[in-house]
């Protein structure tokens, strides 16, 4: 079985495929061939079974992979697959998977961070800092003790949620589609029940892929059945939220605040009231960033590999139906 693995491994790009990582990957296949660029892999006139690239943003790979006589299987390193779906990859005969579950200790941590910082007033410390003011905010700082942080979107990223806001003390609860009983979680609720859900909610964490269901999930509506002073922060994908939706419901004081390290649009204009709000926290989409991304994708993508080779299900295939 032959492997061919394309990233860009650019200089001023943090994730990169070094000789460990083909290293690895040649303990499980018979041929690995590594190419920086979709030009390279074409000229170099290689073919295999499995292709392993970054199918996030950016290129994508469409002319080898409409071209190719052998392709099975496309494994991208990336959890986000919309740009895929964008492209004709989509409708070939093969398998694609993505690195779903790589990110929760990173993404994990990046929330509680953004839940701390809310209860201790941290940002308006920092602010008094660089203004040379030592006091106490007239608000007293908080606890997690008898809050509630929602996650909204319960999979693999949220349990790493839940596991260290448990720790913190908080009650935790869920929505998912399929409901069952989940480590960490104090209750789970169904897609249908969000709204009840919501009311509940002192912190929402959105977890949610972007699929057409999702796409504007969060609206006016959907804020308003937010319990009011709740701080909702935005981990998945900018376009699961309604931006102007959100600014309106911050400004009335409903929502007490948000963290957005997802946002629509990415670029967000310099004129927007977000930047100046001093209970908006706005990061640059890097919660999932970490040294180790793409160790744990390769050795997560060597795992399937071994499936692959034995014949047995694949984990993390994306259904391309629900996503285009």
């Amino acid at each position: 079985m032959d492997v061919i693995v394309m990233h860009a491994n650019r200089d001023n790009m943090p994730l990169k495929i070094r000789e460990n990582h083909l290293e690895l990957i040649r303990q499980h296949a018979d041929n690995v061939y590594f190419f920086k660029t979709e030009e390279e892999l074409l000229a170099s006139g290689v073919d295999a079974e499995v292709l392993f690239a970054w199918g996030g943003t950016g290129k994508q790979p469409e002319i080898f992979c409409n071209g190719s006589k052998r392709l099975k299987w496309f494994n991208t390193f990336s959890a986000g697959v919309n740009p895929l779906m964008e492209c004709s990859i989509r409708d070939l005969d093969i398998i694609i998977t993505n690195a779903a579950g790589i990110h929760g200790k990173p993404m994990g941590i990046t929330t509680i961070g953004y839940v701390i910082s809310h209860l201790r007033k941290f940002p308006l410390m920092m602010a008094n800092q660089r203004k040379h003011i030592r006091e106490r905010p007239a608000q007293m700082p908080d606890e997690a003790e008898g809050k509630v942080l929602g996650i909204v979107g319960a999979g693999a990223i949220g349990a790493e949620v839940a596991k260290y806001a448990k720790c913190l003390g908080f009650k935790v609860i869920g929505v998912k589609r399929k409901v069952f009983a989940m480590e960490n979680y104090d209750a789970v609720y169904s897609d249908q029940e969000l709204d009840q859900a919501l009311g509940m909610m002192d912190f929402v964490v959105i977890l949610t892929p972007l699929t057409n269901e999702t796409k504007g999930l969060f609206n006016a509506s959907r804020f308003a059945a937010c319990k009011a002073g709740a701080y909702i922060i935005n981990i998945a994908r900018g376009k699961v939220v309604d931006t102007p939706a959100l600014i309106t419901a911050l400004q009335s004081g409903h929502l007490g605040g948000c963290a957005l390290d997802a946002i629509e649009p990415e670029d967000l204009p310099p004129d927007s009231p977000l930047w100046d709000m001093p209970n908006v926290f706005i990061t640059p989409h890097y919660s999932a960033n970490s040294p180790l991304y793409v160790d744990r994708a390769v050795g997560q993508f060597i795992q399937n590999l071994d499936n692959f080779r034995a014949g047995r299900p694949l984990f993390n295939v994306v259904d391309v139906s629900a996503l285009t």
